[in-house]
């Protein structure tokens, strides 16, 4: 989790801006098209990116108390997995899951991927600015597609796939609800953990594979979006 960043140049700051923002719109978009037909509200769809980009600052002061544990290694990995995963639930569960607007199995994976994607372009804007780039425009406008391509992605994937375990159970009882929110969170913490093991372990490498085995992750997940739009009672 990059920390945030000051003394920076307003040419340097722009492009990370645009590098960081652009990108996540117009992956956001792309997910929003699975609830074409009926819509969830714009107003709230915003109120809960929005909280999202917030949640960031959350992680933040969180990172500096694992590091002065000194808690290292995979297992660091794991707990800022675990902790980004809590937290961008947690928002989104405060803000839309009593709404009456989530009324469909389909709407807890399009507002936890719309959270989701807040908090990515907040973390990729933050990674950025980071000083080791400002010298480099091309080297920030190359790693935020680099970002766009793989933390955004991840990001929406995994509240994807959490959504969908949801979704899938929309119609039960909330003890069977709420056991299935931990079942997805455990999950998608693993799933969280393996990605960023193998891109900081093996960047030249596994990196590219990783990224493409969460491309096909994405085609079946959209697969999965039909079958979740016919749950009934």
């Amino acid at each position: 989790m990059p920390e945030i960043i000051t003394g920076l140049t307003k040419e340097v700051i722009w492009v990370a801006l645009i590098s960081g923002i652009i990108p996540t719109i117009i992956w956001l978009m792309f997910w929003l098209r699975e609830d074409r037909f009926q819509p969830e509200p714009k107003g709230l769809l915003a109120l809960t990116f929005f909280a999202g980009v917030l949640s960031v600052f959350l992680i933040l002061p969180f990172g500096k108390w694992v590091d002065v544990l000194g808690i290292v290694g995979t297992e660091k990995i794991f707990i800022f997995a675990l902790f980004e995963e809590l937290i961008k639930f947690s928002v989104v569960y405060l803000i839309d899951f009593n709404s009456s607007y989530l009324d469909e199995p389909i709407d807890y994976a399009i507002y936890l991927i719309t959270g989701a994607l807040g908090f990515a372009m907040m973390e990729n804007i933050l990674f950025l600015l980071n000083p080791s780039l400002q010298n480099d425009i091309s080297f920030i406008i190359q790693t935020g597609t680099l970002r766009f391509l793989g933390a955004s992605i991840l990001h929406a994937v995994l509240a994807a796939i959490l959504g969908i375990i949801l979704g899938f159970v929309f119609y039960k009882k909330k003890s069977v609800r709420l056991l299935f929110v931990v079942m997805g969170l455990i999950i998608v913490t693993i799933l969280h953990t393996i990605f960023n093991y193998f891109i900081i372990k093996y960047v030249a490498i596994d990196g590219l594979v990783t990224l493409g085995i969460l491309w096909v992750i994405t085609i079946g997940i959209i697969a999965l979006f039909e079958r979740v739009r016919n749950v009934n009672h």
